[in-house]
């Protein structure tokens, strides 16, 4: 048992006296020393060769501060992920979705775990430039499984970017008269990224026949956006209702354009089978029968 006493005559400073001085949340042990009464672990550290004696935490204090660093940190990771997140130009639908959100089915179930990996391994995919191209019918959940890679790597830390062609055709219209981002800054905002999502690719070029100089613009800019990437040597996930054969098939896109799309996919994945639009319209009817609606 320490003698308090004699470190105290010995140190003779009233910083010694006042951390042994109890306080309401506090007893005096057999040991002489301020306990917690919550946890009963002392609040006063006294060195071996009794010249150092100082308040310290208890064990529970300890903790409580440790429970508010991780809330801390948590908050900073939310944080950092929510600016992120707004940078990446993803829509509210789709802003918060993640794997564990996803309706896995014997369908889907190969590709999803296929983006998973590719998402586990995000550093390897990202610094050896692995794209890819994931196609498949309407409503199959192809955003979802886009913005659901997207999101992850937004937890991972990585800038993301979420678009589409329309939407970025649209920004450099505007820019023609003065309004948005011009055409040079949305190439090279689209360059600094280190992951790009290009969303329903295809869907431009429907009836291109009707309008062949605005096809061939539109044309001309999806090759200026993909080569941005290629240059810069960084990843682009495509999401698609086209096959690359399709793309030149049914779409008439120019040769130049899907081979430079086929060398950055390095994977090409198709989602089969379920309709997923479907069944949330079936969902919502059996939400809204209960409400006589």
């Amino acid at each position: 048992m320490l003698n308090i006493q004699e470190v105290l005559n010995k140190m003779n400073n009233e910083y010694a006296y006042g951390a042994l001085q109890l306080r309401d949340d506090e007893y005096l042990g057999e040991d002489g020393l301020p306990h917690c009464k919550n946890c009963k672990s002392s609040r006063v550290y006294v060195s071996e060769d009794k010249k150092r004696i100082a308040r310290c935490v208890c064990k529970c204090q300890s903790e409580a501060n440790e429970r508010e660093l991780e809330e801390e940190r948590r908050k900073k990771v939310i944080d950092e992920f929510n600016n992120r997140s707004r940078l990446s130009m993803i829509g509210n639908r789709y802003k918060n979705v993640r794997f564990a959100d996803a309706s896995i089915t014997d369908n889907n179930r190969a590709v999803y775990d296929k983006c998973r990996n590719y998402v586990t391994h995000a550093k390897e995919m990202y610094e050896s430039n692995v794209g890819l191209y994931i196609f498949g019918a309407n409503s199959s959940g192809k955003t979802f499984l886009t913005a659901c890679v997207c999101n992850e790597l937004l937890w991972c830390g990585y800038q993301c970017i979420y678009t589409n062609l329309a939407t970025i055709l649209n920004e450099i219209r505007g820019s023609y008269n003065g309004q948005g981002m011009g055409e040079c800054e949305i190439i090279n905002r689209l360059q600094t990224y280190d992951f790009a999502f290009i969303d329903d690719l295809g869907k431009e070029f429907i009836g291109r026949e009707h309008n062949a100089a605005s096809s061939k613009w539109a044309e001309e800019k999806l090759y200026e956006v993909i080569n941005a990437r290629y240059n810069a040597q960084k990843p682009i996930i495509f999401s698609s209702n086209y096959s690359l054969a399709e793309l030149t098939s049914v779409l008439n896109l120019g040769k130049a354009i899907v081979e430079r799309i086929y060398e950055m996919a390095t994977r090409i994945f198709k989602l089969n089978g379920d309709d997923f639009r479907m069944m949330t319209r079936s969902d919502k009817r059996d939400i809204i029968k209960q409400f006589g609606v």
